[in-house]
């Protein structure tokens, strides 16, 4: 005798599909299908349920954000070392034409180091 809806819903299922008096073996094995069939059912629930918790409490979020602020701060790194080597080059090449003064330089021409 089925004790939850799902096995009395199951019993039905079986008995529609196969008729009234089924062989044992392929009631076991089409009983065991839709038992598999509603485990996974709640196990994508699950997931959906915590997928929108975690989106509703803003961790996704945070975690885009975090990632976005990292790249965007290597960027600007990587930025700031392009225009210092920049610079460098300049204040270089300015130094071996005849001690000229550096274009980047406010203080005037710089000594060598």
């Amino acid at each position: 005798m089925p004790k939850r809806m799902t096995e009395h819903v199951i019993e039905e299922l079986i008995t529609a599909a196969s008729g009234a008096q089924p062989e044992s073996r392929a009631r076991h094995i089409l009983a065991q299908a839709l038992y598999g069939l509603v485990r996974l059912a709640r196990a994508e629930q699950l997931l959906e349920i915590r997928q929108d918790s975690d989106h509703a409490a803003g961790s996704m979020a945070s975690i885009a954000r975090r990632r976005q602020t990292r790249a965007m701060l290597r960027k600007i790194r990587m930025d700031v070392s392009k225009c210092q080597q920049e610079l460098e080059s300049d204040c270089r090449n300015a130094l071996e034409r005849d001690d000229q003064e550096c274009p980047g330089c406010k203080d005037g021409p710089l000594k060598p180091v």
